[in-house]
């Protein structure tokens, strides 16, 4: 009897399994929980709705030195990550997160969520970094490289964590406020060249790319090591076929994260259908990003059942 955790590689590998595998997640305001107690809140979550998959979600921030709460001056980025081999605190506590779900969960497969290097200093340090790399893009290579550098690390440290996948969301290639006006040439000066670093350093694992915002332009990761595209295709390029056929990724979407909030049963079971029928069945099902920690169970249920829905 196949396993949850090889029906998702299977899928993921563009194989079709008994059914596609199903998941979803949410950001469980955990930053400044243990790792026991995000842990346990991801297996309490994944149990009860019975996900084949465990996008376990990264809310630890990256470490900053005690009393800066935000850059006001350019030489204070010298002392983000000063020592590019070092492991910061936020990775050692997330390595304990995955080592207890793993033990607990061993036939459930495991994707780590990493936040883009550039995406990475945006959380702990907030939007105006922007304007200081777009101001001086030396200081955003100088930068941005030792984030990428330490989550590189990171990345090839997660096989033997026995993860499974790494899901990179990627900002800077919509045209809405997620991507802080970052125009296409700055996205390919750096933010680019860091995401791949990341993901190249992920191989042999499953590598997703999370095209995050409205009207992402795809073609802007075109060239990204990945296999499995996650996006909101309903606000963004590119349509499922065109993700299959001209890019060569497997989907993973299936729910619309915003207006599922105040969906019935029946409206997820249409959407995921749908998206099912585009893909020939051939994807990974899940939100598009994540859902709102106040949705309905309802719709969470029914996002799990639609996996088992027969196809007409």
């Amino acid at each position: 009897m196949i396993t949850r955790r090889e029906r998702f590689l299977s899928a993921a590998s563009g194989q079709q399994a008994d059914r596609p595998p199903v998941g979803g997640w949410i950001h469980h305001g955990s930053s400044f929980w243990t790792p026991e107690q995000v842990a346990e809140a991801h297996l309490r979550f994944i149990r009860h709705y019975d996900w084949d998959y465990i996008k376990v979600m990264d809310d630890f921030r990256l470490e900053i030195p005690a009393g800066l709460t935000e850059i006001t001056d350019p030489a204070q980025f010298e002392l983000i990550s000063p020592d590019p081999e070092a492991v910061p605190a936020n990775l050692v506590k997330q390595s304990e997160v995955l080592r207890i779900i793993r033990a607990e969960e061993p036939d459930r497969a495991i994707i780590e969520t990493i936040f883009s290097p550039n995406q990475t200093l945006v959380r702990a340090l907030g939007d105006r970094v922007v304007d200081f790399f777009r101001a001086d893009p030396q200081l955003a290579h100088r930068t941005i490289s030792r984030v990428a550098a330490q989550l590189s690390a990171w990345a090839v440290q997660l096989g033997k964590l026995e993860v499974d996948a790494v899901f990179l969301a990627v900002n800077g290639a919509s045209k809405d406020p997620t991507s802080w006006g970052l125009s296409p040439e700055e996205f390919c000066d750096w933010i680019a060249p860091y995401d791949k670093q990341v993901l190249e350093a992920a191989a042999p694992l499953v590598r997703i790319a999370h095209l995050h915002g409205m009207e992402a332009d795809p073609e802007l990761i075109r060239d990204y090591p990945v296999e499995v595209l996650s996006w909101s295709d309903k606000d963004s390029a590119p349509t499922i076929a065109t993700a299959k056929s001209d890019f060569g990724w497997i989907p993973m979407l299936g729910l619309d994260e915003v207006t599922s909030l105040y969906w019935t049963p029946s409206q997820v079971f249409e959407q995921v259908l749908d998206a099912r029928r585009q893909a020939d069945d051939q994807l990974i099902i899940a939100p598009n990003c994540t859902l709102h920690s106040d949705g309905s169970p309802l719709v969470l249920e029914a996002l799990r059942a639609s996996a088992d829905l027969v196809l007409d």
